[in-house]
């Protein structure tokens, strides 16, 4: 019998390095053990990644060494670099030593830069000028890092800029957007220090903003509260907005009529009163009445059921696909209810039923109810006859059986009321660890939602482990 053959050792040197490019460089480094074709090949790499994830000093200095011998090999080569991604827990003893290795990214004309550096505040790593002035970068992430007087920014070939954990003023968003005329994504993370995101003139299609942090901008100025956050974007095309907005009291989309698909997902955690939330909502949605793709989150669900009349002051009826992440709780029903009749035209509807992350109930009981309860009150159904006429498929995700009682309740209104629906999926949460009671649910759910097939006679009912 022959000896059975390496496939690795027979594919070509370009794909090996394709697939070295994926790895942490000193798992790429100990390749060299495997064979003698793999012992040269680390040197030729293009892409590297180097990661350290422990704190201690003595550890970080380790790491630090072995980067800068890693780019002294590399160096012997006269590679060009297509990517270089550092990401380790920054100290500002380390400043030297992190400029050195993005001057030499950039002189190996580096395309892709990440620098991924977790630090406290006072020891954010100051960005070399250099590297504001480079026409051959195309994309760049940068975490724990701060701009220090920049005049002119020169990216002519920058297709995604991601920033986080970053002071980001007005006058830097506009020299960035008039430097970098290929710029396609903009995503900012836990950024501060911006009044108005103004991306007229720029060519950005999608705009990420996932959280805002005001407490930096409580630390570092006398400033405690910005009164109005404005996004002015009209080439955006994408929108999400997301995460945790402290200390800020409004925010506010101007010129968004490009946008087709939005994601506001977000929370402000500022104790305002209520009706301040849902005008601004209400403002926000009223900019958006035209997307055809939108999500919304529990906390803008939970706004909306603080409306106080029973309809929308706008229309929804461009959606055509909309994504709810929210429990079937009390609390959130007004709202969806009121979302879904005013959303006339709507074809697709998705429901994420996991609870908030800061709720926890471990109690799954197959039992539902035959009203609502909402507000004391008892109500035998809660959607209008006219409600998802046009809708066509529904799908519900992380189920897990009923928490509130009102699940099963909810899903058999929309069959009474979908009589075009062609197709229910209900998708159980992936590692449902109580089997029997999710089976037990299981089946009376079953039960339950066949009944109510009465105007979805086409529909089919589909579950999914």
């Amino acid at each position: 019998m022959g000896v059975a053959s390496d496939r690795f050792s027979s594919l070509p040197d370009s794909v090996l390095l394709h697939i070295l490019s994926f790895l942490p460089f000193d798992d790429v480094v100990r390749t060299t053990l495997l064979c003698k074709q793999w012992k040269p090949l680390w040197s030729f790499s293009t892409s590297l990644n180097f990661i350290h994830r422990p704190k201690d000093f003595i550890y970080l200095k380790k790491f630090a060494s072995f980067v800068d011998k890693s780019l002294i090999n590399l160096h012997c080569n006269n590679n060009s670099i297509s990517k270089l991604h550092l990401d380790f827990p920054f100290k500002r003893c380390f400043s030297s030593d992190v400029t050195v290795w993005v001057l030499f990214a950039i002189t190996h004309k580096v395309k892709e830069l990440n620098l991924i550096l977790s630090s406290d505040a006072e020891d954010l790593y100051k960005l070399p000028k250099r590297l504001f002035s480079n026409p051959l970068i195309e994309k760049v992430n940068w975490v724990g890092c701060k701009f220090d007087k920049v005049e002119v920014f020169r990216w002519d070939f920058l297709r995604e800029l991601r920033i986080g954990s970053i002071e980001f003023c007005d006058d830097m968003v506009r020299k960035v957007v008039f430097g970098s005329p290929c710029l396609e994504l903009l995503e900012l993370d836990n950024c501060w220090g911006f009044k108005r995101l103004d991306l007229v003139g720029g060519k950005v299609s999608k705009l990420v903003v996932n959280g805002y942090n005001g407490e930096a901008v409580k630390k570092n100025s006398m400033l405690l509260d910005f009164e109005v956050v404005e996004i002015e974007a009209p080439c955006v095309k994408v929108l999400e907005l997301k995460g945790c907005f402290r200390r800020m009291n409004n925010l506010q989309l101007k010129n968004v009529m490009s946008c087709v698909s939005v994601k506001l997902d977000f929370q402000f955690t500022k104790d305002e009163e209520r009706v301040n939330y849902v005008n601004m909502l209400m403002g926000m949605m009223g900019s958006l009445r035209h997307v055809k793709d939108v999500m919304l989150g529990t906390w803008c669900i939970e706004v909306m059921s603080s409306w106080p009349m029973k309809s929308l002051p706008f229309s929804m009826s461009s959606y055509e696909c909309l994504t709810l992440h929210t429990p079937i709780q009390e609390r959130f029903l007004p709202g969806i209810v009121r979302i879904l009749q005013s959303s006339s035209n709507l074809q697709t509807l998705i429901i994420h039923m996991a609870p908030p992350y800061f709720e926890f109930e471990a109690c799954f009981i197959p039992i539902v109810y035959d009203v609502y309860s909402v507000g004391g009150r008892c109500q035998l159904s809660m959607l209008s006859k006219d409600c998802g006429l046009h809708l066509k498929k529904i799908r519900i995700c992380c189920f897990e059986g009923m928490r509130s009682g009102q699940e099963v309740l909810f899903l058999r209104d929309l069959l009474l009321v979908c009589a075009n629906l062609e197709e229910m999926v209900i998708e159980w949460r992936s590692g449902h660890q109580n089997s029997w009671i999710r089976d037990a649910s299981d089946e009376f759910v079953v039960e339950s939602l066949l009944k109510a097939q009465r105007r979805s006679r086409n529909a089919v009912i589909l579950f999914k482990n």
